[in-house]
């Protein structure tokens, strides 16, 4: 039922599958709906580890990416607190930040704020054991977003 795609990796001497990081409950919680199948096909790649969970037709998604220690020099960071503060950075010049406390390391959401629809597009970055977690979100409400990576972050 649950969409995935999951490229092994190992991450602080553990497996770590984003796909088992969040209950079909919190998923779907945060969906609004059933989690259905995304090909992978529809998917992309992602240089890191990830899992994407979607209502039909994707009208709502969920994404968690993790970049750890052999993903980073990738993109020619050093180490996951470089690869946080770029992130962090980019999103301060481009749009609306909101500092997170209690998930991690450091931890900020970016654009996520309400549509007049009144559900959100936007980005929870968290950094936390050497790694930096990304939550991508698309027409979600934005406290279930931060309630779901809150949770995942409580168990991470």
């Amino acid at each position: 039922m649950i969409a995935s795609l999951f490229f092994a990796t190992v991450l602080t001497g553990a497996a770590v599958n984003p796909c088992d990081l969040a209950t079909t409950d919190e998923v779907e919680r945060v969906l609004r709906g059933s989690a259905v199948d995304v090909p992978a096909s529809d998917m992309g790649e992602e240089t890191a580890p990830y899992c994407l969970w979607a209502t039909a037709e994707r009208a709502v998604e969920i994404k968690i990416t993790i970049w750890g220690q052999d993903e980073l020099p990738v993109l020619d960071m050093p180490d996951a607190a470089t690869y946080f503060a770029k992130m962090h950075s980019e999103a301060v010049a481009t749009g609306r930040v909101t500092p997170l406390g209690g998930l991690g390391e450091r931890a900020f959401a970016a654009d996520l704020y309400p549509k007049a629809t009144g559900r959100a597009d936007g980005t929870i970055v968290v950094l936390k054991a050497e790694r930096v977690f990304v939550f991508d979100f698309k027409d979600v409400i934005s406290r279930d977003a931060q309630a779901f990576a809150a949770s995942v972050m409580g168990r991470s």
